[in-house]
C-alpha cells in the first residue's frame, strides 16, 4: 500500500463499501472542526445501500484511538450475533478523539460539533451519508470506556433525549464528576421526560479504583439514585479496567457482554418506536 497522503497510518477515505460489509475499517474523513480525523466503522454482513440501520458509536478511552474497537473486538463475532438472528444488522463507528491519545477529552467544543452539533453532529452527519446509519435520534446510541465513558455521560446528561441509549464502562475520571452531577441537576427534567436508558458498569478489579480511589462512577451512581434518575449500575466480577475486559465478560447466563450491550441498545431503539 502507499503512503497516505492524510499522514494517519497509511489510512485512505474508504470508498470501497463492498470491500468493508462483515468487517471492521479504518478511515478518514474530512471534518470542519478538526481538519482530518481517522475513525473506524464497523458494517454488518448484508449491509445494504437501500436500507437505513442504527448506528452505536463507540469512544475509546485516555491512550486509546480509533483502532482500540477493532484490537479487541473481532468482527466475525458480531457477524455471527446478527446472522443467528440474536441482533439486528448495526452499524459500530467511532472517531479518534484526539491526536495526542493521552489527552482525550470527548466534551470539547470539536469533539461535541463531531458527535452533536447544533442539529446533528458531522460524524453522524457523515455516517448517516455513507453507511446509511444513526438516519435519527432514535436510532443511535453511544457508549464508551474510560475517559470515553467520561465523555458518553457527559452526552447523556447534557443532551437529554439526543440518544437512544448510553452505556459507560469504567468510569474512573474524577475529575469530570462535579461537572455531570451540575447537568444532571440542571437537566433533570428533561432527562425524566425521555428516560432515556443508561447503563453504568465497574469492574472489581479496576486498578484506578483500587489503587487511586477513583470511585466516581460509585458517587454518580449515588447521586443519580437521590435524583430518582432510573439507570442501571453493575459491578462486573474479575473485571479489570480495559476494555476487552469488559466487551468479553460473561454474563450470568452465559452471554458475552458486548452482545448484551448491543441487546440493551436494540431494546432502548424498540421501545422509543413505540
Amino acid at each position: 500500500m502507499n503512503d497516505s497522503k492524510y499522514c494517519f497510518e497509511s489510512y485512505y477515505e474508504r470508498t470501497d463499501i463492498n470491500n468493508m460489509i462483515g468487517n471492521i475499517s479504518l478511515s478518514v474523513l474530512d471534518s470542519k472542526s478538526r481538519s482530518w480525523v481517522p475513525f473506524f466503522v464497523y458494517l454488518p454482513p448484508n449491509w445494504s445501500p437501500k436500507k437505513n440501520y442504527p448506528l452505536v458509536l463507540f469512544m475509546h478511552g485516555q491512550g486509546g484511538d480509533e483502532s482500540t474497537f477493532n484490537k479487541y473486538v473481532n468482527a466475525k463475532q458480531i457477524n455471527d450475533w446478527i446472522l443467528d438472528g440474536e441482533i439486528e444488522p448495526v452499524v459500530v463507528a467511532g472517531i479518534r478523539g484526539d491526536n495526542e491519545r493521552e489527552n482525550v477529552q470527548w466534551f470539547t467544543p470539536e469533539n461535541e460539533k463531531l458527535m452533536i452539533g447544533e442539529e446533528l453532529g458531522e460524524f453522524v452527519a457523515y455516517c448517516q451519508q455513507n453507511f446509511r446509519a444513526g438516519i435519527d435520534s432514535k436510532s443511535v446510541s453511544i457508549e464508551g470506556h474510560s475517559r470515553g465513558a467520561a465523555g458518553a455521560i457527559h452526552y447523556y446528561l447534557k443532551y437529554p433525549g439526543k440518544f437512544a441509549s448510553v452505556v459507560g464502562m469504567g468510569y474512573v475520571s474524577n475529575y469530570t464528576l462535579a461537572s455531570n452531577m451540575e447537568l444532571a441537576a440542571k437537566n433533570l427534567e428533561g432527562l425524566k421526560k425521555q428516560g432515556i436508558p443508561l447503563r453504568l458498569e465497574i469492574g472489581t478489579e479496576d486498578r484506578f479504583v483500587l489503587t487511586k480511589n477513583r470511585k466516581c462512577i460509585y458517587d454518580l451512581h449515588d447521586y443519580l439514585n437521590e435524583l430518582e434518575l432510573n439507570h442501571e449500575f453493575e459491578v462486573l466480577h474479575g473485571v479489570e479496567h480495559r476494555f476487552d475486559y469488559f466487551w468479553n465478560y460473561h454474563t450470568d447466563n452465559g452471554e458475552p457482554n458486548g452482545l448484551r450491550h448491543l441487546k440493551f441498545h436494540e431494546n432502548a431503539r424498540k421501545d422509543l418506536s413505540k
